[in-house]
Parts: structure tokens; sequence; C-alpha cells
């Protein structure tokens, strides 16, 4: 089988920051690569973000598989168009290929994928245990309709089986690293996944289409062997967990801190996590501290309480203030995310999201623009205000796009909510992002230690001894630069603006 990582166009997603944003491994791919190797099945990977698009590839990557050819094609919101065009190309080649969608964008929206005849089954959820079975069902001509979790279409309409159960991670192999080694040098490897699910219920995130609100971790003797071979065998000495909420059991935090001292790998690398203020206490952040982590990535998401309880968080201000100085208390550097153009929401609360930012004087920070992505209440919500704007295939869902576009282009916000200007929105973000990240300790604070928070930002080792990298970092300068310039005719443009 063929699991193929559709581009999402980074430089347009990411802009001027794509150079020096690590790309991490296609995640989901490998876990299900994995779980077909460990059923005896071949599998290979093709990631456009590495090689490129993969229309002249195909045949190259096929060439020792057997017939019918099984296409896997995961896709996140931003990268759906472009694999509904890697559909309708492997068909053309390959008329009597199987071609399964699967990822968060086909979970929450199957029909939409289904909707190009060149999609045979749409995959929803966690599908570990579903695609070993299905995969028998294809290559074997047999009939898949009673597996759970699939979508297809049958009789000129879409049906949807129930959902699969969520997978047993206490039986699944550890992450198969070895598949991607190949590109070693585009990858950024030094990222882990040792739990699923978080048990909150925030109205912006659209993560629980996948893994509803069931948590669930990995063993620790199985996370640590992970995080041997990526220290040890592929020699990375950043390395950040993706877990959405790391410390949600203290007893798992406890257990892994403790084998990662057995190991002795908090010798040898430091640790990134993000964690909730409510669900961070003395005796965990001691233990975290003493074995490696360095930096603890909070979502803030606003200084309102007001909106807090509005967006469903769970957790209150003061929780968030708690928790990032106890932190401190411990020596972490703090990161941290805030969602502006929350509904209802005015300028002065965003103007005390900012001031929030500098009392707890957070080393990371991001402002990032309110997105509504489907399968969230906050896209209901958008939807029922009519001030939903995704844009064609979905294009303006982007929850960096005001810090990362360029300065003379305007991609439009997919969501501003009632009572507000995009022109007063986009300002608020822009400024506030660029006074928080570009005073001159946060610039010297990179230069310095070159890494921030692994997933956000990192820049290439030794790099002041690259005449390219110096080019590039001018030219970025000047970038933010017309930024700054561009705040201050906002400023002006908007300064009698509530909303």
């Amino acid at each position: 089988m063929l699991f193929i990582s559709p581009s999402y166009n980074r430089l347009k997603k990411l802009g001027g920051f794509s150079r020096y944003v690590p790309l991490s491994v296609p995640i989901g791919i490998g876990w299900l690569a994995g779980a077909l190797m460990d059923a005896g099945k071949k599998v290979r990977i093709l990631d456009e973000e590495v090689v490129g698009p993969c229309d002249d590839l195909l045949e190259e990557y096929v060439k020792d598989m057997e017939k019918p050819y099984i296409f896997g094609v995961s896709c996140m919101t931003a990268s759906i168009k472009r694999g509904q065009e890697i559909a309708s190309v492997i068909k053309e080649k390959f008329p009597d290929s199987k071609v399964l969608f699967g990822g968060i964008h086909p979970t929450v929206v199957p029909e939409e994928a289904l909707q190009n005849p060149n999609v045979d089954v749409a995959i929803r959820g966690e599908a570990e245990e579903t695609i070993p079975v299905l995969y028998d069902r294809l290559k074997n001509g047999q009939d898949f309709s009673d597996i759970k979790g699939l979508s297809f279409r049958r009789n000129g309409g879409f049906v949807h089986n129930p959902p699969a159960p969520l997978p047993d991670v206490t039986k699944l192999s550890k992450f198969p690293y070895f598949l991607f080694e190949q590109h070693s040098s585009a990858y950024e490897l030094g990222f882990i996944t040792s739990s699923r699910g978080c048990p909150y219920d925030c109205s912006f995130c659209s993560q629980r289409s996948i893994s509803g609100r069931k948590y669930r971790f990995f063993p620790a003797e199985i996370v640590t062997e992970t995080l041997d071979d990526i220290v040890n065998k592929y020699h990375r000495n950043y390395v950040t967990f993706l877990d959405d909420a790391f410390s949600t059991n203290k007893q798992r935090v406890m257990d892994l801190c403790r084998e990662i001292r057995r190991r002795g790998l908090h010798k040898k690398a430091l640790f990134d996590c993000q964690a909730r203020g409510d669900a961070v206490d003395e005796e965990m952040l001691a233990a975290m501290r003493e074995s490696g982590f360095r930096v603890i990535n909070f979502g803030i998401e606003t200084a309102s309480e007001r909106l807090m309880k509005l967006i469903n968080k769970g957790e209150t201000v003061e929780d968030i203030k708690r928790g990032v100085a106890l932190a401190k208390k411990f020596g972490f550097k703090i990161s941290g995310t805030f969602i502006l153009g929350l509904p209802t929401e005015t300028r002065k609360e965003r103007a005390a999201a900012y001031r929030l930012a500098k009392e707890m004087d957070l080393d990371y920070v991001r402002f990032n623009n309110a997105t509504p992505y489907p399968g969230t209440r906050l896209y209901q919500t958008a939807v029922e205000e009519g001030r939903l704007n995704p844009g064609k295939d979905w294009e303006n869902l982007n929850a960096c796009g005001t810090l990362v576009e360029s300065p003379f282009r305007e991609a439009p916000l997919a969501y501003v909510p009632l009572g507000a200007s995009e022109l007063a929105l986009r300002c608020d973000i822009l400024k506030y992002n660029l006074f928080y990240s570009f005073r001159p300790k946060s610039i010297f604070k990179i230069l310095k230690e070159r890494v921030g928070p692994a997933g956000w930002l990192a820049l290439p080792p030794k790099w002041y001894l690259k005449p390219a990298e110096w080019f590039y970092l001018i030219s970025f300068a000047l970038k933010v630069a017309a930024l700054f310039i561009k705040v201050f005719i906002y400023s002006l443009l908007t300064l009698f603006e509530t909303r």
C-alpha cells in the first residue's frame, strides 16, 4: 500500500517563517504504516512536502507492489484540495486501483471527500485496527460495507458506518521512524506522541473528531524506547512531545519521567511539551525538570474569564497564571498561545491578552486568529452568524495567516466576529505579535539559543557562519519592518473602533 501525504504549501501557509519551522514526519500516516507492517503488509510512504508533486513518481513507488494497488491519502483541511487532485491523477494512471482518504478533514466532512468519484472510501477517526481489515477485503475483492468507521457511496447516496472503536494504544508497536530515515535531512525527527485524545471540549478544537474525549497514553517503556531512537540513533537533542494534553494524567507523567532518567536520556536531550495550567503541580514539575523538560507551552487563549467560559476551556485565567508561575519557579521557559477574534470579543479583551502575556513575562508567544475548522463548535457559530469565509477549497483557514502573510498581500480571514471589522482584528493580531515577539530581548534569545519551542521555530546549527542565512534573515527583517509600517497605518485607520 502506498500512503501519500499531500502538500499543504508550507510557503503559503507559513510565509517567511517556513524556512525556520521544522517539518515533522506525517505522524498519522506513520502509525497506519506501522499497523499494516505488523499485519505483514508491504507499505511505502510518499510525502509531497519532501519529494515534491507525486504525479510523475507514482509508477516508481508502486512498481514492486501487487495489483490492485491501494493508495491511502491523508488530508488535513489545508491539503484537501491537493488530495483531490492526487486522487484524480491516481485513477487516470491506475483505473483499477482503490483510493482511500483519511485524516482530520475526511473524518469531519466525509461527503465532501466522496463527491470526488475517484475517492472510493473515506476512513473516519483512528484507523490502526480498521486499515488492515479493509486492506485484505480490497485486495481480495470482498465486500467492506460492514467495517466500522468507513464512509462510501452506494446507490447514488452516501453511507456512513458507525464509528470504529478507538485502538488500544498499549498494543501498538513503537512509531516506525525508520520509514523516514532516507529523508532525515529534510525532516525534524525530534517529534513524538506519547498519548492520544483530550478529555476537554474547547469550542475551537477539532481534534476530538478523531479521538473523541477519551484520553489514552502509551506505556512509558514504549515511549522511552522511541525516545532512545530519536536521541541515540537519529542524534536529536531537542524533542517535542506533540500530545494535546501532556499533563492530563499525573501518574503517567511521573512514570515517564522516571523511565527517562533511568535510561539517561535527560543527559543527552531536552524536551518540550504542552500542558494546561490547571493540570500541573509542584511534584510533577519538579520531576519533569529533573528529567530534561525545558519548555512548556500553555494554551492560554484569552485574558477574559467571560471568553474562557464561552469557548468552554474548562479552566480559568487564574488557573493558567498559577500554572505559569509554578513552571517558572522550577526554571521552565514558557511558551503561550492566544486566540484573537473569538465570538463577541472586544478590542479591550484583545489588548488584555497582550498585557497578560507581558505580565507573565512569557518567553515565546503567538497570537493566532480564531479559525473555524470543520468539526468545531466555532465552525457552527461562524455558520450561524453568517460570518464563515473559508475561501475556495478552504484556503482562508490558516490560524497563523495574519502573522505570516506577505506585507503586500492579505488573504481574507476565515472568521471575523459579529460587530468587529476585519481591519481592526487584523491590526490587533499583527500588532501584538510584532510588539511581543520582535522585542530586542526576544530576538536575541532566539539568535543565541537557536531553538524556540521546537514545534514552532528553529535556526540551523551554526547559522551565523552561513552567508545564505544572513541574507535570508536580513530579507526577513525587512519584511518585518514593512509589517510594522502596516500596523502603524492600520492603527490610524481603526483608532476609534472598539470591536
